[in-house]
């Protein structure tokens, strides 16, 4: 139940049979291969890199990726519920490994897979250009003319394009352009076909954009284009095409219909090749497995005959490892070592089943280092103690009890997802203890008011609730700031037992035992502000805090040389700018746990204010009993998603923050052996089965 002793491995074996030794880890799954180099640096001029050649690897998984790129284009997967909440490996049985590889033509598959993919790609080119080409055509899609004739004239060059209002009546009066140019307004074309007379032309503000058609010589081009521009004029280039640019769209929207529909015909195609899909993925976890394999051949180091392979291995499995190799590959021989002092040793926690759960909090923080200590037991009666304060309610631990329990039935080969469904379960167990203790069942749900005098339960929780918190809310906040207290004297306990399984005994007392002596009498300090404790109580704490203090002013400045220095900085570190705590540093993590207050009030005022609304709507005649039950549905669900979501999010952080920071050190490089198991795909042995 801690951090798994680690062996450290070198095999020596024939370098033709490197290749069988890398399969034999392969199907082991047990050794973690490193780089034999930083194990005998010494060997760097004798020996060499073996040559990595993953060719054949890459090129079936750039073939598997096109067939999987095309099929999640067309035909991706529906993801279920479970699915939903993290990504889900692969359970794959080794009968169905070995079908998929020597019974599906991959080749096949992947070239009709690429024949389809060169089609819809075609085809969405093509459906790109004519979409880009009507979003070019429709601002002059009621253009009167047709274009053709707008460029057919030679000796006389036309304008076309946008002024404001006021600008093209300020224009036409320029004597400039009465004589050089004709200018014409283009109405859009359905006044054209209406209008008979002017009074029928659309009306413009002075400050609308008019589009306008300007004709001159085309040896008077260039000074119309000058002189236009004075006052405004923006020109617009008109589209290369003949006819009016409606029909031109119209023409367009027919050829994008056709490709459309081959569009939908390669949809067909590639919604028939989805039967492959589990195949495909099952090809794509091995040959990544297989590349992984030949990629830790490059870790090795080899001569003309002999190569040397280096790894780690849990010293629980050593021995399974010596037996294969003895049965399977006797010309392979075994140095088995400790690791060195600091030696950057891969790191692998098993716990049992109880605290498992938990460790996905570690996970998030990080892994700890090897010379270090697993805090998972630690942890996980915090998280539950926080959990159920912030999240105390009957209802709502029973709802999240069965939907827990569903999650971990529907979830159990999948270690990641059953163990956080594990934690909401045992997260379950204290809603429902600190519901009947604090009397809240979906808040006051329980009172008369709702089901009426001497209910059943209104019974329950009048014999189980001992305290309420919303009439004596400060004896709840007095209880979260002494968990408080007690976590943070957790904390620097785990400090000095890390410092002392690290052979620093001292540092355990002066960084650790100190603050042990004077948050105490601190805290008995701090208390006479508010009551009048018994006077031995009180010298207790002033002694206290006197040894503590003058124990971490003569402590903490030790790396200092010079005494003033060690003086000052031993002084300033009670306050906690400089040193390994702080009063103030204590005082703020333990006020954090105040949270276990509010959280706790939030979940049970939102659900009393629920009941309240649902009990105003239900006097309605005929529907007031469904109006009642529907707001009460809607409230609660909404509040017990809300609530178990603040509720972990909490928890998790008095313990990352407020807690870890004491004592943990991360950094710690996961234990990653050499198999098939991926996050994509697990090979199920028939181990696992049973």
């Amino acid at each position: 139940m801690a951090i798994d002793r680690m062996k450290k491995v070198t095999m020596l074996c024939p370098v033709k049979a490197s290749q069988r030794l890398l399969r034999t880890l392969q199907s082991l799954g047990i050794c973690q291969v490193s780089d034999a180099l930083d194990n005998y640096p010494e060997l760097k001029d004798l020996l060499k890199r073996p040559s990595v050649i993953t060719e054949e690897v890459d090129t079936n998984l750039q073939k598997l990726q096109t067939i999987l790129t095309l099929l999640d284009i067309f035909s991706p997967v529906v993801k279920g519920f479970i699915q939903g909440l993290a990504p889900v490996p692969l359970l794959i049985k080794k009968e169905e490994l070995n079908n998929a590889l020597h019974k599906f033509d991959l080749e096949g598959v992947y070239q009709e897979a690429q024949l389809l993919d060169t089609e819809y790609r075609t085809v969405e080119r093509s459906i790109s250009a004519i979409e880009n080409e009507i979003a070019e055509l429709e601002p002059y899609e009621d253009l009167p003319f047709s274009i053709n004739e707008f460029r057919k004239p030679k000796r006389i060059k036309m304008l076309f394009g946008k002024i404001v209002y006021s600008s093209y009546q300020s224009l036409i009066r320029d004597d400039f352009f009465k004589k050089n140019t004709a200018i014409e307004i283009i109405y859009p074309g359905k006044y054209y076909r209406k209008m008979e007379s002017v009074s029928e032309h659309p009306h413009y503000n002075e400050k609308d954009n008019v589009r306008i058609l300007v004709a001159c010589l085309g040896e008077d081009l260039l000074e119309v284009q000058k002189r236009i521009r004075e006052y405004g004029f923006e020109e617009i280039n008109l589209p290369n095409t003949n006819g009016t640019i409606r029909d031109r769209i119209r023409e367009l929207k027919a050829d994008l219909s056709t490709l459309r529909v081959q569009s939908q015909e390669i949809a067909n195609k590639v919604h028939k090749l989805s039967v492959h899909r589990r195949t495909v993925e099952i090809l794509k976890a091995y040959w990544e497995s297989r590349k992984r394999e030949i990629l830790s051949k490059s870790k090795a180091m080899e001569g003309h005959w002999v190569q040397i392979l280096s790894g780690y291995v849990r010293e629980i499995d050593l021995h399974k490892l010596t037996k294969t190799m003895k049965n399977e590959m006797p010309e392979v021989s075994i140095i088995v070592d400790d690791p060195a002092p600091g030696e950057d040793v891969p790191v692998n926690i098993t716990l049992p089943p109880l605290i498992k759960p938990i460790q996905m909090l570690v996970n998030m923080y990080g892994l700890p280092p090897y010379n270090f200590f697993d805090p998972s037991p630690c942890l996980l009666w915090s998280f539950l103690l926080f959990f159920g304060i912030c999240f105390g309610d009957v209802g709502y631990g029973l709802i999240l009890l069965i939907a827990s329990q569903y999650l971990m039935r529907r979830t159990r080969p999948y270690e990641g997802i059953y163990n956080f469904a594990k934690l909401l379960f045992l997260a379950s167990i204290p809603t429902i203890i600190f519901g009947f203790l604090l009397g809240s069942l979906f808040g006051d749900l329980y009172k008369p008011e709702y089901f009426g005098e001497n209910n059943i339960l209104q019974k329950v929780i009048e014999k189980t609730a001992i305290y309420d918190p919303m009439a004596q809310p400060v004896i709840l906040l007095l209880v979260a700031l002494f968990i408080g207290i007690l976590n943070q004297f957790l904390g620097i306990g785990l400090k000095m037992y890390g410092m002392v399984k690290r052979g620093d005994k001292i540092g355990a007392i002066m960084d650790g035992l100190l603050w042990l002596i004077i948050l105490p009498g601190f805290v008995i300090l701090v208390t006479n502000m508010f009551v009048t404790p018994p006077s031995w109580l009180n010298w207790l704490g002033i002694v206290l805090f006197s040894i503590g203090a003058l124990g971490l002013i003569l402590t903490q400045g030790r790396d200092q040389k010079n005494p003033i220095a060690r003086f000052i900085i031993g002084m300033i570190s009670l306050y906690g700018i400089v040193g390994s705590y702080g009063l103030t540093a204590f005082i703020g993590d333990t006020m954090s746990y105040c949270r276990l207050l509010a959280l706790g009030l939030t979940t049970s005022i939102v659900a009393m204010s629920f009941n309240m609304i649902a009990n105003l709507v239900r006097p309605i005649p005929y529907v007031g009993i469904i109006f009642f039950i529907v707001v009460l549905l809607i409230g609660h669900v909404f509040n017990f998603l809300i609530s178990v979501l603040g509720a972990f999010v909490h928890s998790m952080r008095l313990i990352l923050v407020e807690f870890f920071g004491r004592f943990y050190e991360a950094g710690g490089k996961q234990f990653e052996p050499l198999g098939f198991n991926s996050e994509n795909a697990i090979l199920v042995t028939s181990e696992e089965k049973k």
